[in-house]
């Protein structure tokens, strides 16, 4: 099998485009996941990313309220990613993360009406993604991020309700680690409806710095037929990731992570691969 792996550019932090993709090459991986920031040029992202060799493996979205219960937010969030899916086929993108509202940890008190409003959003989204043949991957967080799709069982009864192939879910093992009482089982139940696996250990930290069982994720990867990349998202320990706790510079603990994080997973993939 020829994966792609891959990394999140947003944690790097507070550096130019150009030193992201430098240090992403630098790690070893095949592509990024990007920030869908539509002020940025795609034409000129995607000569960067040229530049240094690098795919284009998900684009991660802005901070947007797909169902809310006011009707303006809720239409300038799917008015947002019908312009992020034309950007994205400006950038040659093949597949763009859908995902609630970041912090939003409750709802409008209206269990059944919100989630009649995720699907509508969703289903719009998506049927224009359709138009362009890319994918939607539906991001599955955690309580404390987002107050819907927490479970990957959740992430499926929505894909059921838009009833659309090109819609598919994100899982992570670090949200996982929070909402699922078992990641690996999780995975399984996914199935082939799963788009994008985010991987990180317990902590958010590099792979064996917590205590997921990192390794029966991406043998369970294998066991369902996964094809699709392994995208590493891991920042440096602390409230403020970009400020560690711990002497030394952000950047050198993340790559760190990086660095040894893929060189684990490609070991482990490969076993499975070659068995």
């Amino acid at each position: 099998m020829n994966r792609d792996y891959g990394l999140c550019l947003w944690t790097f932090g507070d550096i130019s485009l150009e030193e992201k993709c430098k240090l992403a090459k630098e790690i070893g991986v095949d592509g990024v996941e990007v920030q869908g920031d539509l002020t940025q040029s795609p034409v000129e992202l995607k000569a960067l990313l040229n530049k240094y060799d690098l795919k284009v493996l998900s684009v991660t979205p802005d901070n947007v309220d797909i169902s809310s219960a006011n009707e303006k937010v809720r239409s300038s969030a799917v008015q947002y990613f019908l312009e992020l899916l034309n950007w994205a086929q400006e950038l040659g993108a093949k597949r763009i993360c859908l995902h609630g509202d970041v912090g939003k940890m409750q709802g409008s008190g209206d269990l059944s009406k919100d989630w009649e409003l995720l699907v509508d959003s969703s289903s719009m989204v998506v049927r224009k993604a359709e138009e362009f043949g890319i994918e939607v991957v539906f991001e599955v967080l955690n309580r404390y991020e987002n107050h819907q799709i927490v479970t990957a069982k959740e992430a499926l009864s929505l894909i059921d309700e838009v009833g659309s192939k090109n819609l598919k879910v994100l899982l992570d093992a670090y949200h996982m680690n929070i909402e699922e009482s078992c990641p690996i089982q999780a995975l399984k139940d996914a199935g082939d409806k799963l788009g994008v696996y985010h991987v990180a250990d317990s902590n958010r930290q590099g792979v064996g710095d917590g205590h997921s069982d990192l390794k029966g994720q991406v043998t369970a990867l294998y066991e369902i037929g996964y094809e699709g990349p392994i995208i590493m998202e891991m920042v440096a320990e602390g409230p403020n990731p970009f400020t560690p706790v711990k002497d030394g510079n952000y950047l050198d603990i993340v790559v760190s992570y990086y660095k040894d994080s893929l060189k684990q997973l490609r070991e482990w993939d490969a076993v499975k691969v070659n068995a």
